[in-house]
C-alpha cells in the first residue's frame, strides 16, 4: 500500500525502495524503543512536604519522625540518596525512585509534578495516607493514590466493628517478586499507632493484613501492599505508616523494603524458592486419629479419590485397638504418632514425658510391627501441647518432624527446632506449623455448611497466594457421615486437585525431608547480581527439585536463557511464572559441589 502511494508520487523504483526501507527501519527502531531494557535507577529521593509538616505540627504530631525512618534506612545509599524540597519536586527530577512517606497533604502543583515523574518512567513508593488532603488541609479522599496504583481503598484497618480490633499483623507473600526477602506469611506486628493502616483492593498485592490467628477475612478488605507497572514506571503502595516500624521487634521491615526497593529500581534479583519443582506453596492434609478411629477410613477414601496422600497422627492406645484400620491406612498414607493418650506434654517433667513416650512407641510397635516402626517418624502433640523436652526425647526415639500449633512460628513455613541449638540441620527436628484453621475452629464458629465451605476455600486461597505451608487438620471424631467436616472437606480437596501444578501436596515426612534437602543448598542473594547464579550443595548432596526465582527487570521481560559458566553442569528448566518473575527449576539430582550459571536477558 505504501509502495503504491510512493509510485503515484512519480518516484523511481530505486527511490521508492530506499524510502520504504527507511520506513521499515524507523518502525523497528520505534518498536525497539518501546520494549527497550530499562536502565537500573540509581537515584533515590525522599520528599519533604512542607504543608504536611505544618499540618502534623498543628495537630500535635511529628511528620519529621516519620521521615527519619527513611533517613536511617537510606543512610547506606550514600550520595545516591537525597531528601528533596517542594522546589526540587516542582522543578523536575531525573529518573529514580521517589519515596512519598506519609505525605498526607499535597497541592495541585505537587500532584502534577509527581504524576509527570511517574509518567516519565520514574518509580514511586507511596505510604499510608499520601495525598488524602489538599494544599489547604481539606479532605481530598484517596483518589490520588488510587489513580497512581490503579487500586481501590477499602477503608481503614480498624473500623467501628470491634471484631477487627486485632487486625494488626502484616503478612507478606513468600517467593513473590516484591517481598521475597521475608518468609512466607511472616507475622509482622504493626502496633497500635495513630496513623491507622489503610486497606486496599488491587489485582497486584504483595501482602495482606491478618489477625494473629490469620482468620481468613474477605479478600476485598485486607490488602496491605499493592504494586503496579505502567509504561515502564513501577509503583508500590504501603497501606501502613512508618510509625509501625517501631513495633518490628525482629527487624523484618528493612528486609521487606530491600526487596521492594530492588523491584522499584528495576534490579534483577535471584532467590531460593521454598518448595520443590517450582511449586508456589505446599499442603499437608492430616487427621488426628483419636476417638471413632474407624472414621479415618472415610477420610482416607476422600483423599484417595482426589489422588492425595495424607498423614494420620494416631493415639497409639486407640490405634492398637484398630490394627486392621491402621493396616489399611498404611497402604496409601503415612502413619505417625499423636501420643499414647490425649493429654498434653508441655510442662511435664522429662522423666514423666520419657515414660509416656516410651509407652507410645511400644504401642505403635505392637500395632504396625517391628519392621514398619522405623517408618513412623512424625509426631503431633495432643492439644498441640509440647515443649523442648518433648522434642529432645522424640528425636532420640527416631521422630523427625513435629506438627505444631500456630504459636510455634511467626511464619508459614517449616522450621528447624531450636530445642537442641548445637545440632546440625540434618539432625534437628523439623517443625511444621499449623497456621490454617482446623475443624475445631470451624465447629466453634457454628456456621452452616455453605458458609463454612466458603471460608475454608478462602483459607486455601490465602495459603496458595502467600506461598505458605498449609496444614489442614481434622479430628477423626469430627468426620462422621453427614457432619460439617465431611461436607466441606471434599470441596477443599477438589480445589487442591485444581492447583496440583502449583501446590505440592505431600505427607508430613516428605515435607520435613524436603526442608532438610533444601537447606543443603547454600545460596546468598548478591545485590545487583541478578545476571548470575552461584550456589553450593553441601554433602551428602542428593538435591532434586531445588528452585530459584528471578525477578524481571521490566514487566514481561523474562530471561531468555541460562548457561553453565564452566563444566558440564545440569541446566535448569526456565519457566515463566508471571509478568514479574520466572523460575529456574533443577529437576535433575544435584551432587555435592559448586554450581555457577549466567543468565541472558
Amino acid at each position: 500500500m505504501v509502495f503504491n502511494f510512493l509510485r503515484r508520487l512519480g518516484l523511481s523504483r530505486n527511490s521508492r525502495r530506499i524510502i520504504l526501507s527507511g520506513l521499515i527501519c524507523l518502525t523497528n527502531w520505534v518498536h525497539a524503543a518501546d520494549v527497550a531494557t530499562p536502565v537500573t535507577l540509581e537515584s533515590v529521593y525522599l520528599y519533604s512536604s512542607p504543608i504536611t509538616s505544618a499540618f502534623f505540627g498543628a495537630n500535635g504530631a511529628s511528620y519529621d519522625s516519620l521521615k527519619q525512618r527513611w533517613r536511617e534506612y537510606f543512610r547506606p545509599y550514600g550520595k545516591s540518596f537525597r531528601e528533596i524540597s517542594r522546589a526540587n519536586l516542582i522543578a523536575g527530577l531525573k529518573p529514580g525512585v521517589l519515596v512519598l512517606g506519609s505525605a498526607a497533604l499535597l497541592d495541585e502543583q505537587e500532584r502534577k509534578a509527581i504524576t509527570l515523574f511517574a509518567d516519565s518512567g520514574g518509580s514511586i513508593l507511596v505510604t499510608w495516607g499520601t495525598g488524602v488532603r489538599d494544599g489547604r488541609g481539606q479532605w481530598a479522599g484517596y483518589g490520588f493514590i488510587e489513580g497512581l496504583l490503579q487500586m481501590k481503598v477499602s477503608g481503614k484497618v480498624l473500623s467501628d466493628d470491634t471484631s477487627e480490633k486485632t487486625t494488626r499483623f502484616l503478612n507478606p507473600f513468600g517467593d513473590g517478586p516484591l517481598t521475597w526477602a521475608v518468609p512466607a506469611g511472616q507475622r509482622i506486628f504493626l502496633g497500635e499507632v495513630a496513623e491507622t493502616p489503610i486497606r486496599v483492593q488491587s489485582s497486584n498485592l504483595a501482602a495482606r493484613y491478618f489477625s494473629w490467628e490469620r482468620y481468613p477475612a474477605p479478600k476485598n478488605s485486607n490488602g496491605a501492599i499493592a504494586y503496579l507497572e505502567k509504561n515502564g514506571s513501577r509503583r508500590v503502595y504501603f497501606g501502613f505508616s512508618e510509625s509501625s516500624w517501631e513495633y518490628d521487634e525482629r527487624v523484618e521491615m528493612p528486609n521487606l523494603v530491600d526487596s521492594v526497593m530492588a523491584w522499584l529500581k528495576h534490579e534483577t534479583s535471584i532467590y531460593k524458592g521454598a518448595w520443590p519443582n517450582g511449586n508456589a506453596a505446599a499442603q499437608l492434609v492430616e487427621m488426628d486419629a483419636e476417638d471413632k478411629y474407624s472414621n479415618a477410613l472415610d477420610f482416607s477414601r476422600d483423599l484417595i479419590s482426589s489422588n492425595l496422600r495424607g498423614t494420620f497422627y494416631s493415639l497409639t492406645g486407640v490405634a492398637r485397638q484398630n490394627r486392621s484400620v491402621v493396616e489399611k491406612l498404611a497402604e496409601k498414607h503415612e502413619i505417625a504418632y499423636h501420643g499414647e493418650v490425649h493429654v498434653g506434654f508441655k510442662g511435664k517433667t522429662p522423666e514423666v514425658q520419657e515414660k509416656r513416650l516410651n509407652v507410645m512407641v511400644t504401642e505403635m510397635r505392637d500395632t504396625v510391627g517391628t519392621k514398619a516402626l522405623p517408618a513412623v517418624t512424625g509426631f503431633r502433640a495432643p492439644t498441640e501441647s509440647w515443649d523442648s523436652n518433648t522434642e529432645k526425647l522424640l528425636r532420640k526415639l527416631g521422630v523427625l518432624h513435629n506438627v505444631t500449633g500456630p504459636s510455634a512460628s511467626e511464619g508459614r513455613l517449616p522450621f528447624f527446632s531450636e530445642s537442641e541449638p548445637g545440632l546440625k540441620t540434618e539432625d534437628a527436628m523439623v517443625g511444621l506449623p499449623r497456621t490454617q484453621m482446623d475443624d475445631l475452629n470451624y465447629l466453634g464458629l457454628r456456621l452452616n455448611a455453605a458458609m463454612a465451605e466458603e471460608l475454608i476455600l478462602l483459607d486455601f486461597d490465602y495459603v496458595r497466594e502467600a506461598g505458605a505451608l498449609g496444614v489442614l487438620s481434622i479430628h477423626s471424631q469430627n468426620y462422621e457421615v453427614g457432619e460439617l467436616m465431611t461436607k466441606i472437606t471434599p470441596p477443599y480437596l477438589k480445589r487442591l486437585q485444581q492447583y496440583r501444578d502449583g501446590i505440592w501436596t505431600a505427607s508430613g515426612n516428605e515435607i520435613a525431608d524436603w526442608w532438610r534437602t533444601r537447606d543443603r543448598v547454600a545460596y546468598r542473594p548478591a545485590k545487583g547480581g541478578g545476571r548470575s547464579l552461584a550456589f553450593d550443595v553441601r554433602s551428602p548432596g542428593n538435591v532434586k527439585g531445588i528452585t530459584f526465582f528471578v525477578t524481571h527487570h521490566a514487566m514481561d521481560m523474562p530471561p531468555k536463557s541460562i548457561k553453565a559458566i564452566e563444566g558440564n553442569l545440569p541446566i535448569p528448566e526456565l519457566k515463566r511464572v508471571d509478568a514479574y518473575h520466572s523460575a529456574l527449576i533443577f529437576r535433575q539430582e544435584l551432587k555435592a559441589g559448586h554450581y555457577a550459571y549466567s543468565l541472558e536477558f
